[in-house]
């Protein structure tokens, strides 16, 4: 066995009390702060943009805000939006599901904090497709380099 010089050995002690002092820190992997993103998810034939506005504290989305964006019309689609459908009740419908989903998500976000027990529910899988694209767009703002 080869004997280790001793000029090396101040150097080998550096690098393990590094490696000794950064084991047990977890690295943070986002910036804390308020970040805000929109996607259009898959639906790049549409108007509609959904926006996300996230608080990170301490490497978690501690709360979220998320409304859909009429971007030809520049209105937030709500309650009133479906005026725009009314001699098409099947649309009239469909509004009101996805209000009902924006909502639904919003609150089991604020529940749970993870975007992955945000399940999609029946009627408004549109809104889900959104908020969830739009969740991870705007949480790679928040990433550290």
């Amino acid at each position: 066995m080869k004997k280790i010089h001793r000029s090396i050995l101040p150097v080998l002690a550096i690098i393990l009390s590094l490696f000794v002092t950064t084991a047990g820190t977890p690295i943070k992997q986002f910036r804390d702060g308020i970040y805000k993103g929109e996607s259009r998810s898959k639906y790049t034939h549409e108007p509609y943009w959904g926006q996300v506005r996230l608080k990170i504290k301490n490497d978690k989305v501690v709360w979220l805000k998320f409304k859909i964006v009429d971007k030809e019309k520049h209105e937030v689609f709500g309650p009133k939006y479906e005026r725009h459908f009314k001699y098409t009740p099947r649309y009239i419908m469909q509004c009101r599901n996805e209000l009902k989903g924006i909502k639904i998500y919003t609150e089991i976000f604020s529940k749970c904090k993870d975007i992955k027990q945000v399940d999609a529910i029946t009627g408004a899988t549109w809104s889900h497709d959104l908020l969830k694209s739009t969740f991870y767009i705007t949480l790679e703002k928040a990433r550290t380099k």
